[in-house]
């Protein structure tokens, strides 16, 4: 059961962080060309909707496999909410690595629920307006963020198991 749920734990954060870096690597750079010079907005509404949802759904798995793979791994619910578990270097590791998660899910809700949608909107209807510009800059910064949080959550988890 433990190999299984690290298993689909590690499938779906590379899913996750992969498809984050397929969109700055790839679909971002496509946004720019002349064929989607006025549907900037509508590419990203679709592909965006479509990878928020997989996100969290992600999300959810995460969760459920990482508290699968802290049960199975032989730690029991006494011990996580103990202390003294969160003081040692694995449990130190842990605590950070759950933060970490924790700001993604905050970054995540609103770069998929305000800012994106919001950016994709004006894109098409006030290309050229201000607040266009500042609602692309927001969410891009967000999405940012939350790659440079995903990958800080990579190195934890390496860290995890490493020490």
């Amino acid at each position: 059961m433990y190999y299984l749920s690290v298993y689909i734990h590690i499938i779906s954060a590379i899913f996750w962080l992969g498809g984050m870096l397929f969109t700055a690597g790839v679909l971002v750079p496509v946004s720019r060309k002349p064929l989607l010079r006025n549907k900037k907005g509508a590419f990203f509404t679709v592909v965006g909707k479509k990878f928020s949802r997989i996100s969290w759904a992600l999300f959810l798995v995460l969760i459920i496999t990482g508290i699968t793979n802290l049960l199975t791994r032989g730690y029991t619910v006494d011990q996580l909410l103990d202390p003294s578990f969160w003081a040692n270097i694995f449990g130190g590791y842990l605590f950070i690595k759950l933060h970490i998660f924790a700001l993604i899910l905050i970054v995540s809700g609103i770069h998929d629920f305000y800012a994106g949608p919001k950016a994709a909107e004006l894109m098409d209807s006030q290309p050229e307006s201000n607040k266009t510009n500042k609602m692309r800059k927001l969410s891009s910064w967000l999405g940012r963020l939350n790659l440079l949080l995903g990958l800080a959550i990579l190195f934890y988890a390496m860290r995890l198991l490493r020490g």
